[in-house]
């Protein structure tokens, strides 16, 4: 199977165009962003070295192969299974014929990638025409292509791994031990990174998914907020009707107290400093009502009322 073909401008090592023929949801696409970003890397980097004839690569059970395309100013890189080369060596003068056909489009390339969406239908058509197509992904055995992409560089010094090593199970200790999630994720990141030049694909995978995770509680988190802010306002404004002509302590503000200490929490997970706990002693002012003046709850009320509508503007 062909998991994936690359076209580099030959002269420049960018990236014109890429065409995945696996089936990987977008949930395990964004997981594993990194692993797809090394594959990528990786070739640009045998891109860069420069071929101007065909090269083949075994990655384990994996090859990539490279072709030049010098009319074109191209070189096409394809990974596939390494059992069906023959079957694309085969394939090869083909994709170059059909390539060809699009040489002003390539000659011409301004840098917009999105003109050459119109070699999808071509290209899958005669890739699947000409090569066994099992549906499989390279998210199958990702370690297998990690070790053998890392297995090609050069190897850390003693000194540099240790660093590394210690820098990284550092931040590892941060992120179990911190409830920020801006910070577990950014941290997180960096464990991904450094795993790479360590070649550990195990940390490398499973913070992959911790990267993926914490972007969804961030967003699961930032959706809350915006909800018990609504609620916040919505509780007051339905209180304060239900008042009537009474006096203010008679106010029944229980559902507001709820949401502003609702907030409060979810804000604490997002906000690195501690603005949280302003929201957390306005809840608890608010619940004690009666050991308050007239005037102070009113402010309170005012205050919460006044609140601005954008999440983003308590995160900042």
């Amino acid at each position: 199977m062909i998991y994936t073909i690359f076209l580099y401008q030959s002269h420049t090592g960018l990236l014109i165009y890429d065409k995945s023929f696996q089936e990987i949801n977008t949930g395990k696409m964004e997981m594993f962003s990194s692993f797809f970003l090394t594959i990528k890397s990786f070739v640009s980097e045998l891109v860069v070295d420069g071929s101007k004839e065909l090269k083949k690569i075994e990655l384990g059970d994996y090859t990539v192969l490279i072709t030049s395309l010098s009319k074109v100013k191209v070189d096409m890189v394809i990974i596939a299974d390494k059992e069906d080369v023959k079957a694309i060596n085969k394939l090869i003068p083909k994709l170059i014929k059909l390539l060809q056909k699009y040489e002003q489009l390539f000659l011409s390339w301004d840098g917009n990638s999105k003109e050459f969406k119109k070699l999808d239908h071509p290209l899958t058509e005669l890739v699947l025409t000409n090569v066994k197509d099992v549906k499989k992904t390279l998210l199958q055995s990702p370690e297998q292509m990690l070790k053998s992409i890392w297995a090609r560089k050069k190897k850390l010094s003693e000194e540099k791994f240790e660093n590394l090593v210690q820098e990284r199970d550092l931040l590892i200790y941060k992120i179990e031990n911190i409830v920020n999630i801006p910070s577990k994720l950014a941290m997180s990141q960096t464990v991904v990174k450094l795993s790479e030049k360590l070649r550990d694909e195990i940390t490398f995978l499973k913070y992959q998914g911790e990267v993926s995770r914490f972007k969804n509680e961030l967003k699961d988190t930032k959706f809350k907020l915006n909800y018990y802010l609504d609620k916040i306002k919505t509780s007051l404004n339905d209180a304060i009707v239900n008042l009537g002509n009474n006096p203010i302590h008679l106010g029944d503000f229980k559902n507001s107290y709820l949401n502003l200490y609702s907030f409060s929490t979810k804000l604490k997970l997002v906000k690195e400093n501690e603005d949280w706990k302003i929201y957390r002693e306005l809840a608890s002012k608010l619940i004690d009502k009666d050991s308050l003046s007239d005037h102070e709850l009113s402010e309170i009320i005012q205050t919460l009322l006044n609140m601005s509508n954008n999440v983003e503007d308590f995160l900042n």
